[in-house]
């Protein structure tokens, strides 16, 4: 009995290299889109970025919104209301899809659409997220509307992850990495089809496709086995990783993920220092909160300048820590 290897073409490259780093799918997918808007002047690229734009859009957005609600950083993501402000010329751009396949008032058209855009643009705002989320079901039940689910439900993803920002709660914070992971897979098959485009376009010059794609945004840094190191901070204390992990030979492009594997709520600070006791001050910081992930790289810290990697716990009660180096 013979096993074939997979066909290399079926494989989604950008799936599986960024399964376990949401940096790097958001490394190659923001390059990627530069490069594209590079050249929208093109006809032939314009048709891509209309459908890649709003699926790369909603992927950063909800990586933003992430990072809002772990702690990592203070600032304002585009709120729940300007969603929905929105709504109306996105529905416009999700009709014309569905009904290039099925004509307005058709019996499919209006299971989709029984009751126009009402639900959508009237009522509490739960409401319409809730006619946003009945609208992503309908589209991807039909296979036909393969693009419209994409689009319909890239914009879901984002403004619900709008919402969650705003409430408070335990579980949102989980959501908000549901949804961000979700939607990593989502761009990974755009991806994918900007790649398939992209080749048919230079099928006569091939070489030329590469310059849509940095591929060493996604290289593999090293083993497939990550460095992990772990354990408790009482309060107001300082851990230097240095001690911890001497013989770490990061670069640059080495992928740090900072969890706070706190039982109780609390925010851990990992910075770099000049000093292996030093509390926060003039190095790169980066706040998480109990429960929580940040993905980082190295170059983040500036280890060039301040040469020691610390956490500091400013709260009374005692926490613990994971870090993780992608090698």
């Amino acid at each position: 009995m013979s096993h074939q290897l997979p066909w290399r073409f079926v494989i989604n490259t950008f799936e599986s290299n960024t399964n376990t780093s949401q940096v790097k799918m958001l490394s190659i997918s923001t390059d990627t889109h530069a490069k594209l808007k590079a050249e929208e002047a093109t006809p032939a690229i314009a048709a891509i970025l209309l459908i890649y734009e709003p699926v790369f859009f909603a992927y950063r957005d909800l990586d933003q919104q992430y990072g809002v609600k772990s702690g990592e950083y203070a600032g304002k993501t585009l709120g729940f209301e300007e969603y929905l402000d929105q709504i109306p010329l996105k529905l416009r751009q999700w009709e014309s899809i569905i009904r290039a396949v099925y004509i307005e008032d058709s019996p499919e058209e209006k299971a989709i659409f029984p009751n126009k855009r009402k639900p959508f643009e009237s009522g509490t705002y739960e409401n319409r997220l809730d006619a946003l989320g009945t609208l992503k079901l309908k589209t991807a039940a039909d296979p036909a509307l393969a693009t419209a689910n994409t689009q319909v439900t890239s914009f879901y993803n984002a403004a619900l992850g709008a919402r969650l920002v705003q409430q408070t709660g335990e579980g949102a914070l989980g959501q908000l990495s549901d949804l961000r992971e979700n939607q990593r897979i989502i761009l990974s098959e755009e991806l994918m089809g900007v790649l398939g485009q992209v080749l048919f376009i230079h099928r006569h010059n091939l070489t030329e496709a590469q310059r849509y794609f940095d591929l060493s945004l996604l290289r593999d840094t090293g083993s497939t086995q990550p460095l992990i190191i772990n354990g408790n901070i009482n309060a107001n204390q300082v851990i230097n990783i240095n001690a911890l992990a001497p013989d770490l030979d990061a670069t640059a492009e080495t992928v740090i993920r900072l969890k706070n594997t706190s039982a109780v709520p609390l925010i851990l600070t990992f910075y770099s220092a000049l000093g292996a006791l030093d509390l926060p001050g003039p190095g790169p910081q980066f706040t998480v909160a109990s429960g929580a992930t940040l993905e980082k790289v190295a170059g983040d810290f500036q280890f060039g300048t301040y040469s020691n990697f610390n956490i500091y716990n400013s709260s009374p009660m005692t926490g613990s820590w994971e870090v993780e180096f992608d090698m």
